[in-house]
């Protein structure tokens, strides 16, 4: 089967080739052809006068790992241009699963919304393996998630690794290489990898010495310690030959705004330019966040496993404790800075429908509406209510900030996705590329139209190596998008999210028609391993 799209403005998504209108000819999944002008008789014609044709977006951070096996799965996606995408980040992946696994699933509702089966992958092959068997609207990649590697062999237990402890999470590792991952992703500020030491990290990842893994992680710190969580992110990258990619780089907090930022730009710069590595960063254009209720605890809190912390947390004894520990925080306890904890966190996601009344409302407004004695008594009791499964957006990060990552040239955009199948999930659900495109790049003008639309498709498939995809090129996969800027929609915002964005005409998937008209034509995606 022939596709010609006639008469766009192709921005192939590279730096170095000036956009141009013509014409590009694709023969089942490939480019065959661009030119100025094609002429072939026995090919469906798109005509893309007056449009712009661009690579797939590709989005290497979204956790979607169980929604990609729900029906529904892909109109988000391909309604705001992504046409490939990358899960297993911020530690957390859906392998491998073992007896101690057992409460992982329930853990991550917040993030990754409820399971559709009820299968449990005891290795990442597996997982990778069920992928294949269902028909995807868009092209998948995953990488290894430490934090299930650790969960898999010590559960949520604080202890350190023991040697034989180590040797068995390295396994994972190694089985994880065999099976075609691109790399690692680490999520030193949730549970269980709070408990991971820098140099527990450094040993876990010796398998990895000489392969070229990449190491992608949620790092430690993102607010006044900022500095030093990059820094560990660089030592730990380097000990074993690593490519490192800082996912959400940001600085949390006003207090931190444009402060601590400049000192971690300072020493990825430093490590790219005088060490040599191999460097990026991303992030998502909003100034707020959005984890789970359970990641802003004290880690000195955390001191048992998160299930016995749950059925004591309504107590005299854990509410006087979690206080103590709230005002008195520890090494690793920054991201629960004050400044921003209580006024600028909302509630946005819940299971249980009594407690529905409180998304949209910060904590302190809940805690002042419904009576209880301060904020920490009133998390305390969701948390209980809950099982631990609530979302939370923080309105926390500087615009400004945003604008100086976005400008850097080794930063690439990514959405942060989270799937807990809220009412009102965070804009960057629906909209991260559309309102990249069309407030940063057209409103604001921080960067080309070309600089823009290379941080959302080359880069992003050069960091995990998709190979052929990324740039319009002959003999490259036809992952093409024609749209109209004026007319496209960021239409999630904070206050009415769940909308999808708009604007995109067409999206091809492997050569294929998937998204026409504002409506889901076919799912053609592959998996990328």
């Amino acid at each position: 089967m022939y596709i010609l799209i006639k008469n766009g403005l192709i921005y192939d998504g590279t730096l170095e080739n000036k956009p141009f209108i013509g014409d590009i000819l694709i023969k089942n999944n490939i480019i065959k052809k661009i030119d100025k002008c094609i002429t072939f008789k026995d090919a469906k014609i798109i005509d893309a006068e007056n449009k712009l044709i661009t690579p797939g977006f590709i989005d290497i951070h979204r956790h979607c790992d169980l929604a990609v096996f729900k029906k529904d799965f892909g109109k988000l996606e391909l309604a705001q241009g992504i046409t490939t995408i990358g899960t297993g980040v911020c530690g957390f992946s859906f392998a491998p699963y073992t007896e101690n696994s057992r409460n992982l699933y329930d853990y991550c509702v917040p993030t990754h919304g409820y399971p559709v089966n009820n299968i449990k992958y005891s290795k990442l092959s597996d997982y990778i393996a069920d992928l294949k068997t269902i028909a995807k609207a868009v092209n998948i990649s995953t990488l290894q998630g430490t934090g299930s590697v650790r969960v898999a062999v010590k559960g949520y237990s604080p202890s350190a690794f023991t040697e034989s402890e180590m040797k068995e999470a390295q396994k994972y590792i190694n089985e994880a290489i065999s099976c075609g991952v691109k790399g690692f992703s680490s999520g030193l500020v949730y549970l269980p990898e709070v408990y991971n030491t820098t140099e527990e990290m450094k040993k876990l990842f010796i398998p990895c010495k000489g392969k070229k893994m990449i190491y992608m992680p949620h790092m430690r710190d993102e607010a006044s310690r900022l500095a030093e969580a990059v820094k560990e992110s660089i030592d730990i990258a380097k000990e074993n030959e690593m490519p490192l990619h800082i996912s959400h780089l940001k600085a949390l907090g006003p207090d931190n705004w444009g402060k601590t930022l400049d000192k971690a730009i300072e020493l990825i710069e430093e490590a790219r330019e005088k060490k040599g590595m191999d460097i990026t960063v991303d992030f998502y254009p909003y100034h707020g966040t959005a984890t789970t209720l359970a990641a802003i605890l004290p880690v000195s809190f955390l001191d048992k496993p998160f299930t016995d912390i749950l059925n004591e947390i309504t107590s005299h004894e854990s509410i006087k404790k979690m206080r103590y520990c709230y005002y008195n925080p520890g090494p690793n306890d920054e991201n629960i800075n004050p400044d921003f904890r209580w006024s600028h966190s909302m509630i946005s996601s819940l299971s249980k429908s009594e407690n529905k009344k409180y998304i949209g409302k910060t904590i302190h407004q809940c805690a002042v509406e419904y009576g209880y004695k301060d904020e920490i008594e009133f998390i305390a009791h969701l948390l209980k209510n809950e099982d631990g499964k609530i979302g939370i957006v923080g309105f926390n990060i500087s615009p400004d900030d945003i604008i100086k990552i976005a400008q850097l040239p080794y930063s690439l955009v990514i959405s942060d996705a989270l799937y807990d199948e809220s009412d009102t999930p965070h804009p960057r659900k629906m909209a991260t590329f559309t309102h990249f495109l069309k407030y940063y790049i057209k409103d604001l003008k921080i960067l080309s139209l070309q600089e823009g639309i290379h941080k959302l498709t080359q880069m992003p498939a050069e960091r995990l190596q998709f190979q052929r995809r990324g740039v319009l090129k002959e003999g490259y996969f036809a992952d093409i998008l024609i749209f109209d800027i004026d007319k496209l929609g960021d239409n999630s915002t904070f206050d009415n999210s769940n909308n999808l964005s708009t604007g995109m005409e067409y999206v091809l998937v492997n050569g294929k028609i998937a998204w026409k008209n504002e409506k889901l034509i076919g799912k053609y995606g592959e998996v990328l391993h």
